[in-house]
């Protein structure tokens, strides 16, 4: 019995990669927007996550099912995460060290010149378990697709940081930054939607 750091026993075969000679890339382009909800949360079927009835009702849940969504972000900063490392040097052999896995990446957007009342209710969430879901420049929804057909990416408790005001002065654009760590491995399920007119235009209610 192998552990997540160890493969043992290796499948029969390697497993193929590609399996077609173009096959279609992938791309998430900007992120615009954040759509928060509670851990747990799915949509049955891309086919509704892509209806606007379905945000509506998701807006004005009054229970565990609401989501909210973020103003406007800019500035989205989202890494890779740096691998888990031991060894190097004499510790192990030829001096190269073992990767464990990866690092929690810390995702970090910008929110520009926001009225502090909202910032006061996005800091509300660091109290929440939440996943996020992200809205690209073309309006379409980046969810993952593990366990059911639309979730959310799970934040890792606590890493919620929404900062206090950093005012720009005569220069820059008032801002406060926004910040949450994923599990490694996260974007192993990221999948994207075709484009909607209307998930840059959702507001809470």
């Amino acid at each position: 019995m192998g552990s997540l750091t160890v493969c043992c026993p290796v499948s029969t075969v390697v497993p193929s990669v590609v399996t077609v000679l173009n096959p279609c890339n992938s791309d998430v382009g900007q992120i615009q927007k954040l759509i928060f909800w509670r851990l747990g949360n799915s949509i049955d079927s891309v086919a509704t996550a892509i209806i606007s009835t379905t945000w509506t009702a998701l807006l004005v849940a009054t229970g565990d099912t609401k989501a909210v969504v973020s103003p406007f972000v800019s500035n989205p900063d989202i890494p890779a995460g740096d691998p888990r490392e031991f060894g190097g040097g004499n510790e192990t052999r030829w001096g190269a060290p073992h990767r464990k896995g990866g690092q929690s990446p810390a995702l970090t957007f910008t929110l520009l010149a926001e009225d502090q009342d909202v910032i006061v209710l996005l800091k509300s969430l660091r109290c929440e378990n939440l996943e996020v879901l992200f809205v690209n420049e073309a309006g379409q929804l980046i969810y993952s697709d593990a366990g059911s057909a639309v979730a959310g990416f799970p934040i890792v408790p606590n890493s919620f940081f929404v900062g206090d005001k950093k005012i720009g002065g005569f220069d820059e654009v008032d801002s406060n930054i926004l910040q949450f760590n994923l599990q490694p491995n996260w974007s192993d399920t990221l999948e994207i939607t075709a484009a909607t007119s209307f998930l840059l235009t959702l507001v809470n209610s």
